[in-house]
């Protein structure tokens, strides 16, 4: 049977209308950074355009099963090949110079960053000894993130993911409390801070500044994040427990003005923490100088004392 609507009897049309959430979508657009637009406008792409993608498929079928049999060479007949990592380099070269005078032909394939004598002698002289290397990076006002995106895999290229990233720490609802005490009224400026209007270079508002990005940092990718430079820092995660295997990243600020990655050995002395960090760090965060307090009470007894 068939019944006709009664002029003025809804037929289900506003349940699909878009008009308010379009509105709504226009004006959370306008009020993204250039890297918010570039993210929001890829996954709009993705459900406008869903039978397109950047990706192209192999020319033919990709072998996977099997390992790689030589390391540091690809194989001929493999299309899937991971690239060893930098660390994985250093490593190798290592024991290969243990075992043999002579390097071999993949260590003289591979280009190693060097020690950068420029950066190290700008560190604290106690604690050069422990330093294996310095990667230096792009200087374009965002070489902080850019050092941070290669510590957290993501490459130096991945600069606008961690400032990315780091913006929604700030507003995260578990943490928003820690932030609004911790920031007070200079949480806007630190949030503005990681806001960029184009990509390129960066004026100096927009530099990564420690502090503040340091506990971002280390409670957004739950690291133990080391600063080198004047003064020395730790951050510790301020809501998480301690791990033992837990992801240390250095960094060192050299020239007054620059960011560099510091490579350094196993079991480095690690410098104290700020006052705030103890002030608003939760209870359980309490941990974190109880597992490393060996190594800060290293740095402790090779710190000259001031007189």
């Amino acid at each position: 049977m068939e019944v006709e609507l009664e002029i003025g009897e809804d037929d289900g049309s506003s349940e699909v209308d878009m008009t308010a959430a379009m509105d709504e979508l226009w004006r959370r657009f306008r009020s993204l950074d250039v890297i918010g637009k570039r993210a929001l406008r890829s996954r709009i792409c993705e459900l406008a355009y869903p039978t397109m993608t950047t990706l192209c498929p192999p020319p033919e079928k990709i072998k996977t099963k099997g390992g790689v049999k030589k390391k540091g060479k690809k194989p001929a007949d493999y299309d899937v090949y991971r690239d060893p990592s930098y660390h994985e380099y250093v490593d190798k070269a290592s024991q290969s110079s243990q075992r043999q005078s002579q390097p071999s032909q993949t260590s003289k394939k591979i280009k190693l960053s060097k020690k950068q004598p420029q950066f190290i002698v700008q560190f604290p002289n106690h604690i050069r000894s422990y330093i294996e290397d310095v990667v230096n990076v792009e200087s374009d006002g965002n070489c902080g993130f850019r050092v941070i995106a290669s510590l957290h895999g993501y490459g130096e290229d991945g600069w606008s993911m961690v400032r990315r990233e780091l913006g929604l720490e700030l507003i995260d609802k578990d943490r928003s409390t820690l932030y609004d005490k911790l920031f007070s009224n200079r949480l806007s400026a630190v949030r503005e801070s990681l806001m960029i209007e184009s990509f390129g270079s960066q004026p100096h508002e927009k530099w990564m500044s420690l502090p503040d990005m340091g506990y971002l940092i280390a409670n957004r990718y739950n690291v133990v994040l080391v600063c080198l430079g004047n003064p020395c820092i730790t951050f510790f995660p301020m809501t998480s427990s301690h791990s033992p295997n837990v992801s240390i990243y250095c960094i060192g600020f050299v020239n007054q003005n620059h960011w560099v990655q510091v490579n350094m050995k196993e079991g480095f002395p690690l410098p104290p923490v700020t006052l705030d960090w103890k002030k608003f760090r939760s209870h359980i965060a309490t941990t974190w100088m109880l597992g490393f307090a060996g190594r800060m009470q290293h740095w402790q007894l090779l710190t000259p004392v001031l007189a």
